[in-house]
């Protein structure tokens, strides 16, 4: 199994180093971006990464569980499942409002909840089992609804194809939460079980 790391918005790798001494004996693949080069330039520098990785479990925070749905989507014979941590499904509350600030901000126009991404998303079916932290602290003030001081609470669940699980965390702090780490390797070793039983119907 191949756990493919894909970090949130203005982060690196660093973002996962409390997860991956956690949660080790797996190969590791970190998917590295920047926003500023636009979300579909991204998604195919992503891809072209994960061309000859197969059995690929996907670990991501933010807007790289959009960058997750999307691979897997592409590649569904190759991905096992995912688990994403405060990702927006629902687009971003936010960036509604900053985008009269930002007019040209790849960013906000690529988080918006009409942007292209965020639509295409809706759109895919989920064929692995697939887990996003609703993560329950923080609150900024542009967003009216509850929030992590990110996300809304809302776009978070937008999905109801998904298992979801409150976390007690606010929208950064997630990363080195063991809370986190412990709902990581259950759905590890789910996945793990399912193959395992796979393998034995077919033998």
């Amino acid at each position: 199994m191949h756990l493919v790391y894909i970090h949130g918005n203005g982060q690196s790798s660093e973002s996962f180093n409390f997860i991956r001494t956690e949660i080790t004996c797996y190969r590791e693949l970190v998917l590295e971006y920047d926003s500023t080069n636009g979300f579909y330039n991204n998604y195919q520098a992503m891809q072209a990464q994960l061309e000859d990785v197969d059995d690929i479990f996907f670990i991501a925070h933010s807007l790289g569980g959009i960058y997750a749905l999307h691979l897997a989507n592409a590649i569904p014979n190759r991905v096992l499942g995912a688990v994403t941590m405060s990702t927006p499904y629902g687009g971003s509350e936010a960036a509604e409002f900053v985008k009269y600030i930002l007019p040209f901000s790849q960013l906000i126009r690529d988080i918006q909840p009409k942007s292209a991404p965020i639509l295409q998303a809706k759109t895919f079916h989920i064929a692995h089992p697939w887990t996003n932290m609703v993560t329950l602290k923080g609150q900024s003030p542009l967003m009216v609804t509850p929030n992590d001081g990110v996300v809304t609470f809302d776009s978070m669940r937008h999905r109801q194809d998904m298992r979801l699980i409150d976390v007690e965390s606010n929208h950064y702090e997630v990363t080195q939460s063991h809370k986190a780490v412990e709902i990581i390797r259950q759905a590890i070793e789910e996945v793990r079980q399912d193959r395992a039983r796979d393998i034995s119907v077919y033998a």
